[in-house]
């Protein structure tokens, strides 16, 4: 088919104008396309990680309710399963809770510190527990008579678990014979506002118990 000057002339303009740009639009499809599919196959990688990571958090939990060497064994490998290849998931940082827990009622603090230590390290990624793992984690340090480290541990909480943080305080000053800051410690929990009457009465009577007011 022939083509009239004119269409020619528009026919050629084009050809020259895709010889120019043709490879840079070119270029930056594949470059958009790309994008896409990585998106997609990074959404469908972290889909799978949280399948992954739920799986081995379920042998955790179920493994916990159980005291037996062979529960154990499960739940050592499924928690250093879940810290090593899925620490960013949320199900890695309740594992860990829960593992330590574990350990704790078994009496394996130095597991329990290994679990709640790692946890307080990835603070930055699950503020929401962290409160928790140092409460626990100053916990498990009395328990060792590591009293300076438990102390070291309840500095600067945040204010929803203040009463919480001096309650531990003053646990960890009366194991060490201080009386004195003990007693002060219990009273410091006691001036936050809205305590349950429980924990309130427990105090108190601790407050008691050492000739207090």
């Amino acid at each position: 088919m022939a083509f009239d000057l004119e269409e020619q002339e528009r026919i050629d303009s084009l050809k020259g104008w895709w010889d120019r740009f043709g490879n840079t639009i070119l270029t930056a499809i594949i470059v958009v396309m790309l994008g896409i599919l990585a998106w997609y196959g990074w959404s469908w990688y972290k889909s799978s990680q949280v399948k992954q990571a739920l799986g081995y958090y379920e042998i955790v939990q179920t493994s916990a309710v159980s005291s037996d060497a062979d529960s154990q064994a499960r739940l050592d490998q499924a928690a250093a399963e879940l810290k090593k290849s899925y620490g960013d998931t949320a199900y890695a940082a309740r594992g860990a809770l829960l593992a330590a827990d574990f350990y704790i009622r078994g009496g394996h603090y130095d597991q329990a510190q290994q679990e709640l230590t790692w946890l307080a390290g990835r603070g930055s990624d699950f503020p929401e527990l962290l409160p928790v793992a140092k409460l626990r984690l100053a916990s498990v340090y009395a328990d060792q008579k590591k009293f300076d480290e438990a102390l070291a541990q309840l500095n600067n909480p945040p204010e929803a678990f203040k009463a919480l943080y001096d309650d531990r305080k003053g646990d960890v000053l009366i194991a060490q014979g201080k009386k004195q800051e003990a007693v002060a410690a219990w009273k410091a929990a006691l001036s936050v506002q809205q305590l349950p009457a429980a924990f309130v009465n427990t105090i108190q009577l601790k407050i008691s118990a050492l000739g207090g007011e």
